[in-house]
């Protein structure tokens, strides 16, 4: 035997470059969302009316409250932080900013208060 400290007949050397890389790549997976949710414009969502816009928060709040529960049944087992942050990690941050958007949208067009009413129509007067 040399003098590596031994865990279970796994050394600290390779345990440690084994959670290195890992963290690594959830660092990847994180920056890949994040970089193609940059190429989203919101301000195109400006096109859509409330009603649709309203559809799809509604949309993006389900993906949203789905991906929750997955990360709650993973965070039962003994790797489920490892699963949130390889697995669900970049699914619940893209579906978290999707909502986000759509919420934004919708405030930036008014469209939680009901449409002003018609105006009333004008007096007929006789000339």
């Amino acid at each position: 035997m040399g003098s590596e400290l031994q865990i279970g007949g796994t050394s600290l050397m390779r345990l440690c470059s084994t959670l290195l890389v890992a963290t690594a790549l959830c660092g990847c997976a994180e920056s890949h969302t994040a970089s193609s949710l940059l190429y989203m414009e919101p301000y195109k969502l400006d096109d859509l009316d409330c009603t649709e816009l309203r559809k799809r928060a509604a949309g993006a709040a389900t993906r949203t409250q789905s991906v929750e529960r997955l990360r709650d049944r993973a965070n039962e087992s003994a790797a489920g932080p490892v699963i949130n942050s390889l697995v669900y990690g970049p699914d619940y941050s893209k579906a978290r900013w999707e909502q986000q958007v759509y919420d934004e949208a919708i405030a930036r067009k008014n469209c939680s208060e009901p449409p002003p009413p018609p105006p009333p129509p004008a007096p007929k007067g006789k000339r």
